[in-house]
């Protein structure tokens, strides 16, 4: 199976598979004499949507602990969704197939309409646009449940890693747990030097997976061995961001903007307070990301 959808400007190149989670398959810098990956490409073979280059997450992002989700009084179990966490991950929007409402050679329109997760009953919609050297990701859901429900929202890019990369990303704090466990305190703990962002600074050569609050929305990535970089813009309401990497030697490294924190529905305080959007039957929530891809 492919199904594969291909959007171009002049200056880039994005694949798309709808129905592997509505995931993008490959974004791509377009060269006078190649396309230079920036996201991770997939191989064009497996349907694994962990082989993705990007993949939305909906209706929340990240592991839930507990077991499932107490909201307005009630107790919602939930089934862990993945076989290699012992935890329910990142919603089912990444696994489910999604449909193409709109298709134009530079913007195209996927929705999903899942009651797979009960008590979540939403429609998920991307749009996916590109202009000149942008690419514009907007996601957005609309809960139709009967009752209020929290939400949350995020993308996880697959980034090329490769020696040379650099990541800055300013924020004011970090939950330092690594899987498997979940963190469940409210209040992040101060960035580690080793962990500092806030200027261009190399991965970390051990496992990195761990949330980080008090984003400005901004982020810069730079392959200075491969000459080239990306800006990474979210909207002013995306404070939070994850970073996953195994170690120095793997071939990829993730850095998701999301809409709440990491393990949000089991931290003390209400949905708010965590930054879950909580929504009324009817409506509507998204998020917005630009990457802007250039030559050093």
């Amino acid at each position: 199976m492919d199904g594969r959808i291909t959007m171009e400007s002049d200056a880039v190149r994005a694949d798309l598979l709808p129905a592997i989670g509505g995931a993008i398959a490959a974004f791509h810098l377009k060269t006078d004499e190649r396309f230079v990956p920036i996201l991770r490409p997939w191989d064009g073979k497996t349907e694994n949507p962990r082989a993705m280059a990007c993949s939305p997450m909906v209706p929340w992002f990240g592991r839930l602990s507990g077991g499932g989700i107490s909201f307005g009084g009630r107790f919602h179990p939930i089934a862990p969704n993945d076989p290699l966490e012992p935890f329910p991950l990142h919603g089912d929007g990444w696994q489910a197939p999604w449909q193409v409402a709109e298709h134009a050679s530079d913007r195209v329109v996927l929705t999903l309409r899942s009651r797979t997760i009960p008590p979540f009953d939403y429609e998920a919609v991307q749009v996916l646009r590109l202009t000149d050297a942008a690419f514009h990701i907007t996601l957005s859901v609309t809960h139709h449940g009967a009752e209020p429900l929290p939400y949350g929202l995020g993308l996880h890019p697959w980034f090329v890693r490769s020696p040379g990369v650099t990541l800055r990303a300013k924020a004011k704090g970090a939950w330092l747990e690594q899987p498997p466990d979940a963190p469940e305190t409210r209040q992040p703990e101060p960035v580690p030097e080793r962990w500092d962002f806030s200027k261009a600074r190399g991965l970390p050569d051990d496992l990195i997976d761990n949330g980080f609050a008090g984003w400005d929305g901004s982020a810069r990535i730079e392959w200075t061995d491969r000459g080239v970089a990306l800006d990474l813009e979210a909207d002013t309401t995306t404070h939070y961001y994850h970073v996953f990497s195994p170690d120095k030697d793997c071939d990829f490294f993730c850095f998701e903007p999301v809409t709440h924190a990491v393990n949000a529905f089991a931290k003390p305080g209400s949905a708010e307070a965590n930054d879950l959007r909580v929504l009324q039957p009817g409506e509507t929530t998204k998020m917005h990301v630009t990457l802007v891809a250039a030559l050093l």
